[in-house]
C-alpha cells in the first residue's frame, strides 16, 4: 500500500465517514434559536422547525414571535412568490384551518406547510438506477450523494447518465411504493465531470431558497486576509473541502491563493489567471508528499472561498502544481486514474433545523492511502 509522509494537519475535527449525523454546532445557534434572517431585517425571528409528522408530506413550525402568516413564511426562507402561492392555495394550516396572508400568528403558535406533491404522470422517471446512488446524508429536505468520477451532475442533452437521474430514480422508487411523497431532485452544487465527491440536492422546492443561500455563502464574499471568509451578519456559512493530488513538492504548509481568474480567449474550454479576471480565493494545506506512479506528488486539502469555474485546477496549475491527471491544465492521466480531485468533506449549519451537519465521503480508492492524521 502506498504510504504518505504526513505533515501536521491543521484544523482536524471529528468525522463521520459515509454518512452524517446532525449534531449541535459549537458556538452556533441550536435547534429553535436560529437568528433573524439577513434578507429581511423587518422580518420576525425565524420560526422554529418542529418536524414532519407524516414522512415529509407536511412540515410543522412554531412561531417565535407574533407576526403575519406571510412574514412567518418569508422568515423561514420561502420565496415571496412561493409564499403567496402556498397561502392562496390553502397549504398553510393552523389547527387545521387554512391561513390567509394577513392572518396573525401568536408567539408559540404552531402551523404546518404542505408542499405541492408531484403527480406520478408529471414526474416520469429519468434514465438512471437508484442502486447506483451512494447516499451520504439525507433528511426530509435534502439528500447528499457521492458522485463517481466521469459522471455528469446535470444532463447535457445527449441522454447520458447523470447523478441527478440516479437520485431522481431513487426518489421515484420510494414514491411508487408509497414510502415517501413524490419529489423532484434539484442539484444545488456542481462538480466537473472528472471530479468526484459530495453533491447536495434539494427535495422540496418550497424550501430550496435557504439552501441556495447556504451554497452561495460558501463561494462568495471577501476574506479577512487569512483566507477565511466570515459568515457575516446572519449570512449562512458552508465549508467544503477537496482532496487534490498535485504534481511536485508543494513548498508551503499552508497557502492562500488570490489570483483573479478569467476565461481563456484562445480556448473556450479553459480558464486562466488574469489581472482583469474575477476575484478568486483558494486556501491550500499540505497534508503530505507521496511517490505516485513514479512521480513525486503532494496531497493537498483545498477549500474554496469563491466559486469560479475550474478554480482549484487553475490556481494550482498557475503556481506550478497542476492536479495529477488534469489533461486541460497539466500533463494528463498517468495510468487511467483520471483527475485526482475529490470533494471530500462538507460542513454547514442546517438553515431550517439549526443543527450542524458534517458530511464526509469514504476515502477515494484511486488516491494514495489515507494518512492517519486526517
Amino acid at each position: 500500500m502506498r504510504q504518505i509522509r504526513t505533515s501536521r494537519f491543521l484544523g482536524a475535527s471529528a468525522r463521520t465517514v459515509g454518512s452524517a449525523r446532525p449534531a449541535p454546532a459549537e458556538g452556533a445557534p441550536g435547534e429553535g434559536s436560529l437568528p433573524r434572517p439577513a434578507a429581511g431585517r423587518d422580518l420576525p425571528v425565524r420560526p422554529r422547525y418542529l418536524g414532519t409528522p407524516d414522512g415529509g408530506r407536511s412540515f410543522e413550525f412554531e412561531a417565535t414571535e407574533s407576526c403575519r402568516a406571510r412574514e412567518a413564511l418569508l422568515a423561514i426562507g420561502v420565496a415571496r412568490r412561493t409564499a403567496a402561492e402556498l397561502l392562496e392555495g390553502g397549504r398553510v394550516l393552523c389547527a387545521g384551518e387554512a391561513l390567509s396572508q394577513a392572518r396573525r400568528l401568536g408567539a408559540g403558535q404552531r402551523f404546518a406547510i404542505l408542499p405541492r406533491e408531484l403527480p406520478a404522470a408529471a414526474a416520469p422517471a429519468p434514465a438512471g438506477s437508484p442502486a447506483d446512488v451512494s447516499v451520504l446524508f439525507e433528511d426530509e429536505f435534502v439528500i447528499v450523494a457521492d458522485k463517481p468520477q466521469r459522471l455528469l451532475v446535470h444532463g447535457d442533452g445527449t441522454g447520458a447518465d447523470t447523478l441527478t437521474a440516479r437520485v431522481q430514480a431513487l426518489l421515484d422508487r420510494r414514491a411508487s411504493d408509497g414510502s415517501a411523497p413524490a419529489r423532484r431532485a434539484q442539484a444545488l452544487q456542481r462538480l466537473d465531470v472528472d471530479t468526484s465527491g459530495v453533491v447536495l440536492f434539494c427535495k422540496v422546492p418550497e424550501f430550496q431558497p435557504p439552501f441556495d443561500a447556504l451554497v452561495a455563502g460558501a463561494a462568495g464574499g471577501r476574506d479577512g486576509g487569512d483566507g477565511v471568509l466570515p459568515a457575516g451578519a446572519g449570512r449562512p456559512r458552508m465549508r467544503k473541502r477537496y482532496l487534490a493530488l498535485v504534481e511536485g513538492a508543494f513548498d508551503a504548509r499552508r497557502a492562500v491563493l488570490r489570483d483573479p481568474i478569467a476565461r481563456d480567449r484562445h480556448d473556450a474550454r479553459r480558464m486562466r489567471v488574469s489581472p482583469t479576471g474575477q476575484a478568486a480565493l483558494t486556501t491550500v494545506e499540505l497534508v503530505g508528499t507521496v511517490p505516485f506512479h513514479g512521480r513525486h506528488c503532494s496531497l493537498l486539502l483545498v477549500e474554496l472561498g469563491t466559486g469560479r469555474r475550474h478554480q482549484i485546477r487553475v490556481h494550482l496549475a498557475a503556481h506550478g502544481h497542476p492536479v495529477v491527471g488534469d489533461a486541460l491544465y497539466g500533463a494528463g492521466s498517468l495510468v487511467g486514474e483520471g483527475l485526482m480531485l475529490h470533494a471530500w468533506r462538507e460542513e454547514f449549519v442546517h438553515p431550517l433545523t439549526g443543527r450542524r451537519v458534517l458530511i464526509e465521503t469514504p476515502w477515494p480508492s484511486r488516491f494514495p492511502a489515507r494518512p492517519a492524521r486526517i
